[in-house]
């Protein structure tokens, strides 16, 4: 059978040596281009996000000005203003259907806000930008988002004002698995830096800023829960059980109407969950959905081109199957050999292309891997992203999309023909030639 699949590889030269040709070209160009749609895709659904957004909702308030309907000027205080927010959280919490409700920063990761970032000097080679916003320190925030809390260990914060918490990832760049807890990340840099002297109360679990970005560095300072009015937002968590889609259309149609307290009116409420998938899809459809949308055509159009010359292949060789077939060959057996022989030429041409990729790779000292954030510049946790970091498994991983896709283009063009021939008499195939 082996001797047989070589004499019929050898008797058709000439047109695998085409397909080989082909094949390997396309091996090396697809490996670009999977590289570029895998990675960014496989970013954003593997990096971990530590806020669990099912279930919460976001309440944005606005202020009425003087000269519209219902402003009362006498609720226009610093001192109203922050007693009415605080009221407002109140009924939040009231309602049967929240199971806890906290202030909520317009710069927190995930709202859809502005970044507040601030720029921290580690030495003279080291810097990096870590992303700032306030908490109402006491507030409930926790039982919100479920934040994951790496120290203290036990999980409890002392949660006093004027104390911060800091992100995973930015405490491991600063101590190194040591445990921050009550010291300050100005003792990690090697100058006094004004502003950064408020003591660590714990470490929670690395942020992102939206849901198509890695997780970034954040600092996230206790406030005073009645210095949090000016933020001007609420967050919220359903009970288990609440039907968050009935909700939210009560939400939307009677709050704005009926939760007025003072000057305090709400503008818009929405799930956080929702907000953040559609956040990814503006971007994509914004940002990357053109060049996306370009690569993959271009990968479907390699896919088509590899099965139609197989197909094609195949197709010359109708006669031949005809002919086996008249001679009593095994449908099953005549299947195989063919299958066989252009896997054979795949092999080869997989083989060729690859080690062509890599010297492309390594002589045009191209970096296939990206450690940092654009934001940030805080690695994400290499060991435990070795397709993200290490050039090898990257390599491979996009790789083996590349040839597993090729394969089973190859082999669909090879089934497909002589499964319809074989289906076929003898003479009718033979007929057909």
């Amino acid at each position: 059978m082996i001797k047989q699949i070589f004499r019929q590889l050898w008797f058709y030269r000439r047109g695998n040596a085409w397909l080989f040709a082909e094949l390997a070209v396309i091996v090396v160009a697809s490996w670009f281009l999977v590289n570029e749609t895998w990675t960014s895709s496989y970013r954003i659904s593997k990096v971990p996000d530590g806020i669990d957004a099912e279930d919460v909702f976001c309440v944005k308030l606005g202020i009425l000005s003087p000269g519209r309907t219902g402003y009362d000027a006498g609720a226009a205080s610093y001192e109203r203003l922050a007693e009415d927010y605080a009221r407002m959280g109140d009924a939040l919490r009231a309602m049967p259907e929240v199971l806890a409700a906290a202030p909520m920063s317009s710069c927190h990761p995930l709202s859809g806000g502005a970044m507040s970032m601030m720029s921290l000097t580690v030495d003279s080679l080291t810097y990096m930008n870590p992303v700032v916003f306030n908490r109402g320190s006491g507030s409930d925030d926790f039982s919100v988002f479920r934040y994951e809390v790496i120290w203290p260990r036990d999980g409890k914060i002392d949660d006093a004002p004027g104390s911060i918490l800091i992100t995973e990832d930015l405490a491991e760049f600063l101590f190194h698995g040591e445990n921050p807890v009550g010291r300050t990340v100005g003792e990690a840099c090697s100058e006094d830096i004004e502003g950064w002297n408020q003591r660590i109360a714990g470490v929670i679990g690395s942020l992102r800023v939206s849901g198509c970005q890695d997780n970034v560095p954040y600092v996230v300072e206790n406030t005073p829960e009645s210095e949090m009015w000016s933020e001007s937002m609420y967050s919220l968590r359903l009970k288990p059980g609440t039907d968050a889609g009935k909700f939210l259309e009560k939400a939307q149609e009677e709050w704005r109407r009926d939760l007025v307290f003072g000057n305090w009116r709400v503008t818009d409420v929405y799930s956080m969950e929702e907000g953040i998938k559609s956040a990814v899809r503006s971007e994509v459809l914004d940002s990357q959905f053109v060049w996306r949308a370009l690569w993959v055509f271009m990968v479907f159009n390699v896919l088509l081109a590899v099965a139609s010359v197989g197909w094609l292949r195949m197709e010359e060789r109708m006669e031949e199957t005809g002919i086996r077939r008249a001679m009593g060959g095994s449908g099953i057996r005549i299947l195989f050999q063919y299958a066989a022989e252009m896997w054979l030429v795949f092999a080869a041409a997989a083989i060729v292309g690859t080690t062509v990729t890599v010297n492309i790779l390594l002589l045009g000292k191209i970096s296939i891997v990206n450690p940092e954030n654009n934001l940030g510049m805080v690695p994400l946790n290499s060991a435990d992203f070795p397709l993200l970091f290490d050039p090898v498994p990257h390599f491979l991983a996009v790789e083996g999309i590349v040839l597993g896709l090729l394969f089973l283009a190859v082999t669909v063009a090879i089934i497909l023909p002589v499964a319809g021939a074989l289906r076929k008499s003898p003479t009718e195939a033979l007929r057909t030639e």
